[in-house]
C-alpha cells in the first residue's frame, strides 16, 4: 500500500491545508469557464420560456448564452419548461443518462451517473443503504458540529468568508465521512482529482485508490465503498472497478451540496426577515431550504440523449439527439409558480426539479436536507446581531451560488 499512504498521512492542520487549496481550485474554474461568467442568465430563460418550452440550440450556446463561431458546434434541445424537463427526466426508456459520456464520463470513466434501467438500479439500491434518511440522520450530531465550529471561527475572524470556509468543507468532509475515507486523508486532493480539476498523468492518484478499493477491510461496515465492496453483484464489480462511482460520490456529494448551502447563507443572512421567522418558528426549516433549492439550484443542466425518435411539447426529437434540460428555468417557470423569480419561503409548497425526478432522483437528497436544516438550526442560535455582508450573490451559469460571502459585526455590535 505504499502509493495509498501518501493519501492519509495528513495531520487535520495539513487536511485543512488541502480542503483551502481544493477550493482555490474551484474558485479559479468558477472565474475562468466562458459559462460562468453570465451573472444572472434568469431572465434569458424566462424568455424562452415565454416563447416555447423547448429549443433547438447548440450545446455551446446553452453553455454560454453565445454562439461561438470558432468551434464546431453540437445541436442539443434546450427544454426550459417544467412540465417538458419532467418529462423528460421520469423517461428512461425515451430519455437516456448515457448523454454523460461525453462529459462527466470523460472525467471520472463510467459511473452509475450514466446507467439506465436494471444497471442503474443495481446500484442505487446499494447506495440507498449508505444514504437513506435514517443512515443520513446518524451523522446528523457530526454535521451539526462541524458546522458550529465552522460558523463560529469564520464568524470570530475578519475577512472569514462562509463559503470557503464553512459550505465547502462541511460538504466535503461530510461525504469523505460516508464513503468511508478515514480521518488523515487528504480529501481536498483527492476531490481535485476527482472532478477533474488537477491531472494526474502518471496515474499515481487512480492506483493509489485502486489498491485501497482493492482492500475491502480497509473500509468502515456501513461506509458507501464497504457496502458496494460487498454487493457480490457483476453489474457494481469489487476493488478498482468502483473507482469511477468513488469519483463521482465526491463530486456530486460536494459540488452541488456546498454551493446550495453557500446560497442558503445568502438568502437567510440578507433577509433579516427570514432569520427571525426561523428564531420564532423552527419548524419552518424545511420550507425555507426548499424554496432556496427551487430559486437558485446549484447545478443548472441535466443531460439525457435520445433513445428513439419522440416528441415533447409538440417538438419533435431523432434517435441520437442530445436533450439538455434546464432545471434552474425549469424550477422558475411562472406557469407553476407566482411570482417565481422572488425567494418566498411562505409560498405554498409544490415539488420542483433542484434534485431531478424520475430514476435518477437525487441520490444525495436526504443528507442535503439534513445539511441544510441543520445550517439553519445554526445560523438562527446565533444571537441577534447586526451585520455587513460582502457577497457576490448567486452568480454562474452552468454552476450557480454565492462564491463569496463575508460577514462581519458592525462596529460597536458583537454576534
Amino acid at each position: 500500500m505504499t502509493l495509498a499512504v501518501s493519501l492519509l498521512d495528513a495531520s487535520p492542520a495539513d487536511v485543512e491545508r488541502d480542503i483551502g487549496e481544493a477550493y482555490a481550485l474551484v474558485r479559479a474554474f468558477d472565474s475562468d469557464g466562458a459559462w460562468s461568467k453570465d451573472a444572472d442568465p434568469h431572465a434569458e430563460f424566462a424568455a424562452l420560456r415565454r416563447r416555447r418550452p423547448v429549443h433547438g440550440s447548440t450545446w455551446e450556446r446553452v453553455l454560454t448564452g453565445a454562439d461561438l463561431t470558432d468551434t464546431a458546434s453540437t445541436p442539443v434541445w434546450h427544454v426550459v419548461s417544467f412540465a417538458a424537463a419532467e418529462r423528460v427526466l421520469r423517461d428512461e426508456d425515451t430519455f437516456s443518462s448515457s448523454a454523460y459520456d461525453d462529459s462527466m464520463g470523460r472525467v471520472v470513466g463510467r459511473s452509475f451517473l450514466q446507467m439506465d434501467h436494471e444497471e442503474h438500479r443495481s446500484w442505487r439500491n446499494v447506495l440507498h443503504a449508505g444514504m437513506n434518511r435514517q443512515t443520513v440522520l446518524a451523522h446528523r450530531a457530526q454535521i451539526r458540529s462541524s458546522l458550529a465550529a465552522r460558523l463560529a471561527d469564520t464568524l470570530a475572524r475578519p475577512g472569514g468568508d462562509l463559503v470557503a470556509d464553512v459550505a465547502f468543507p462541511v460538504a466535503l468532509t461530510t461525504i469523505a465521512r460516508l464513503i468511508g475515507l478515514p480521518p488523515g486523508t487528504r480529501i481536498g486532493t483527492l476531490y481535485a482529482w476527482a472532478v477533474g480539476l488537477t491531472e494526474d498523468p502518471g496515474h499515481r492518484m487512480a492506483d493509489a485508490m485502486g489498491e485501497l478499493l482493492a482492500m475491502p477491510s480497509a473500509w468502515p461496515p456501513g461506509s458507501l465503498v464497504d457496502l458496494l465492496s460487498r454487493a457480490d453483484s457483476p453489474a457494481i464489480g469489487s476493488g478498482p472497478q468502483l473507482l469511477p462511482a468513488v469519483r463521482l460520490l465526491l463530486s456530486t456529494g460536494t459540488e452541488p451540496p456546498f454551493r446550495s448551502l453557500a446560497t442558503l447563507m445568502y438568502a437567510v443572512l440578507s433577509d433579516r426577515t427570514v432569520l427571525e421567522s426561523l428564531r420564532a418558528d423552527p419548524s419552518i426549516a424545511p420550507a425555507v431550504f426548499h424554496e432556496c433549492w427551487r430559486w437558485e439550484c446549484p447545478l443548472t443542466w441535466a443531460l439525457r440523449r435520445c433513445t428513439t425518435d419522440t416528441e415533447v411539447a409538440g417538438q419533435s426529437m431523432g434517435r441520437g439527439d442530445l436533450v439538455c434540460v434546464n432545471l434552474a428555468s425549469a424550477n422558475r417557470d411562472e406557469a407553476r409558480w407566482s411570482h417565481a423569480d422572488r425567494f418566498d419561503a411562505r409560498r405554498e409548497y409544490l415539488p420542483s426539479l433542484a434534485l431531478g425526478t424520475g430514476p435518477h432522483l437525487c441520490l444525495g437528497r436526504h443528507l442535503a436536507a439534513v445539511e441544510a436544516h441543520e445550517l439553519l438550526s445554526e445560523l438562527a442560535s446565533l444571537a441577534p446581531f447586526r451585520w455587513t455582508l460582502d457577497t457576490d450573490g448567486p452568480v454562474g451559469r452552468g454552476f450557480r451560488s454565492a462564491r463569496r460571502l463575508r460577514v462581519s459585526s458592525r462596529p460597536g455590535q458583537g454576534l
